[in-house]
């Protein structure tokens, strides 16, 4: 009789499926601008998603200090948006700090869920039977 192979534990691929759907995905725009772009993204993509990605992540989150973190970043990264967008000469290092924010909070959040879904074994998302 065939072996079956081995698969990953449920808690685990709620941890996985957290990091590709939840934090992976809302990076999309960035990828695909590099990749159609052939090179770095506008300044404006970077800053506009580490706004919107702070935001996003710090409402998810079960800390407080986080949410507050992540609303600062949201803040700010918004009105890096807006200078972008309207000044001829922008702020240094706008790419370089919107990356460093969102490596930051993804780092953060990632140590957050994987105590949420491999150590407590909370489900990322659950499903209910048709007629439950």
């Amino acid at each position: 009789m065939a072996k079956r192979f081995p698969t990953l534990s449920d808690e685990w691929c709620n941890f996985l499926t957290c990091i590709i759907l939840h934090m992976l995905l809302p990076l999309l725009p960035l990828f695909l601008e590099y990749w159609f772009r052939n090179g770095t993204p506008a300044e404006t993509t970077y800053a506009i998603t580490a706004a919107m990605y702070a935001i996003t992540i710090g409402l998810s989150s079960e800390s407080t200090t986080m949410l507050g973190l992540c609303i600062l970043i949201c803040i700010v990264f918004s009105a890096l948006f807006g200078v972008v967008c309207t000044e001829t000469t922008h702020p240094s290092h706008i790419t370089t700090a919107s990356s460093a924010s969102i490596i930051c909070i993804f780092t953060i959040h990632v140590l957050e869920r994987y105590n949420k879904h491999v150590v407590d074994c909370n489900p990322f998302w659950i499903f209910k039977k048709a007629g439950s």
